[in-house]
């Protein structure tokens, strides 16, 4: 029998391997039908219809449908204006800035069919497929997303396009525009769903332009003096960045790449404070791999566990949905989804207060890693 529930504004979700909160698959006697614009342009304007390799749930529901299941996809260029060569907004940068006028001569509003944008509309069957989850509200649009990445996928090898490539759910904000076809070909529009509604927060801060001007002034000054630890906060921030991009590949390569540069440089802190020479600290840094780093040099000197083999560690966390992710993305040809990318931050994250939290027991031994972090903190906290 088919579960009927509420289809509502839900946040979809293309992580894959976790539970589902939220209403109950809703399915029915209709096509489900998902609007949205893709982030890129594909140059046709045709439709496709994707045979999808699995079995309804329910026999019958291949006779409601009268065929195996599928994912209709269909693409509409939709023109834009073109003011050709000079931006809308020149004349008025040049004013604000110089009080003076620019000249960017006649404005060209008109339609040129080599400017568009490009949506999307998937229409999958609203029946649950053999392996689908029946208390995912959101399964049709999971099932075409997978659908139409397979298409852009076979696009780009088809056409030899670079340009073309999978995309994410989170590339499809802010809404998708949620619609069902009768099966006499009526639509009926069911709502938006929000597009992960989960970036952070970035509350209006309300200090005097002093106090902004001093803060930028100190960063600034972190920047020029050469703090050790803005590399590994800068690939961090890509990391964050191209998450929420869609680009999860980038996204756990940003993340590795930050902890390998904050571990090395506390390891090279740790060791100019044991009275290292500079070249002294130079040489092994050159030599000591960072599974090494990690596993042996770090432990003695910082304390506390350092098991990349147990998982409910900082460490072993870390190792497992970081380290070795990136290893099986970068030498396995592994495309991580958005799930992973959320892990490979939360992982990064738990290793980075693990370690601030051990350098904090060993401050009078290991100061200048300290002084560096809380400068660091000063420069960049709220």
């Amino acid at each position: 029998m088919r579960s009927r529930g509420r289809r509502r504004g839900e946040p979809a979700d293309d992580r894959r391997g976790e539970a589902v909160q939220g209403d109950p698959a809703e399915t029915g006697s209709f096509i489900y039908t998902f609007t949205f614009r893709l982030p890129f342009r594909i140059s046709d304007n045709f439709g496709q219809e994707i045979s999808w390799p699995a079995e309804y749930t329910n026999a019958e529901d291949r006779e409601t449908f009268g065929q195996p299941p599928f994912v209709r996809l269909r693409l509409f260029n939709a023109t834009l204006l073109d003011r050709k060569f000079s931006p809308a907004n020149a004349p008025a940068a040049v004013r604000h800035f110089y009080q003076a006028e620019y000249d960017a001569g006649p404005a060209d509003d008109t339609i040129d069919p080599r400017l568009y944008e490009q949506w999307v509309s998937l229409e999958p069957p609203a029946a649950l497929l053999i392996g689908e989850n029946g208390a995912d509200g959101a399964y049709a649009f999971h099932r075409c997303l997978s659908a139409l990445n397979v298409y852009l996928q076979a696009f780009a090898l088809a056409r030899d396009d670079d340009q073309v490539r999978p995309i994410s759910s989170r590339e499809l904000r802010p809404i998708v525009i949620v619609g069902s076809i009768s099966l006499t070909g009526t639509w009926t529009l069911r709502g938006p769903i929000l597009m992960h509604p989960d970036a952070k927060a970035r509350p209006l801060r309300s200090r005097p332009a002093a106090e902004h001007a001093e803060r930028i002034n100190r960063a600034v000054q972190t920047m020029l003096l050469g703090n050790p630890f803005v590399r590994s906060w800068q690939w961090k921030a890509r990391g964050e960045r191209r998450r929420y991009e869609g680009d999860s590949a980038d996204a756990v390569v940003s993340f590795q790449i930050a902890a390998e540069v904050f571990l090395f440089e506390i390891w090279a802190l740790l060791l100019a404070d044991e009275g290292r020479t500079v070249a002294e600290i130079a040489d092994p840094r050159r030599t000591t791999s960072f599974a090494s780093l990690v596993k042996a040099e770090l432990s003695q000197p910082l304390g506390g566990s350092w098991d990349t083999t147990r998982p409910r560690t900082p460490v072993g966390h870390y190792w497992r949905d970081l380290y070795e992710l990136r290893t099986r993305v970068v030498h396995a040809g592994y495309m991580p989804h958005d799930g992973d990318s959320e892990s490979a931050e939360r992982a990064f994250e738990r290793l980075e207060g693990f370690v601030r939290e051990r350098l904090q027991t060993r401050a009078k031994r290991y100061p200048t890693a300290v002084i560096a972090l809380e400068q660091l903190a000063e420069a960049t906290g709220p």
